[in-house]
């Protein structure tokens, strides 16, 4: 026998032990694979199921968002006429203190 047939040869062995070893593993593992592939279909259904309820929430955000923002705007403008008015009263206050205060020359 030639090398060439010795390598052909010995290809065919390892091409059947290949073939053996896999069936033998699918054989021993195949169950343990399915329950896996069982549990993370599972595991799928639940992650689709949440990213369905964090975009539900998403777009309920989105619109409260939108109804407040007339809301927001006019709680500023109130907040800033306060803030003009506070300066006014500390102002008057200022002036009245200087008029009850009598000035010594």
């Amino acid at each position: 026998m030639d090398s060439e047939q010795l390598i052909d040869k010995v290809q065919v062995l390892l091409l059947g032990m290949e073939e053996r070893l896999l069936a033998r593993m699918e054989e021993r593992n195949g169950p343990r694979f399915d329950k896996i592939n069982a549990r993370l279909d599972g595991v799928d259904a639940r992650l689709d199921r949440l990213e369905t309820k964090v975009d539900s929430l998403s777009r309920e955000v989105r619109l409260n968002n939108e109804l407040l923002r007339p809301f927001i705007a006019w709680s500023h403008q109130i907040e800033d006429e306060v803030i003009r008015l506070s300066a006014q009263l500390q102002d008057v206050q200022a002036r009245l203190k200087k008029l009850e205060t009598p000035q010594t020359q």
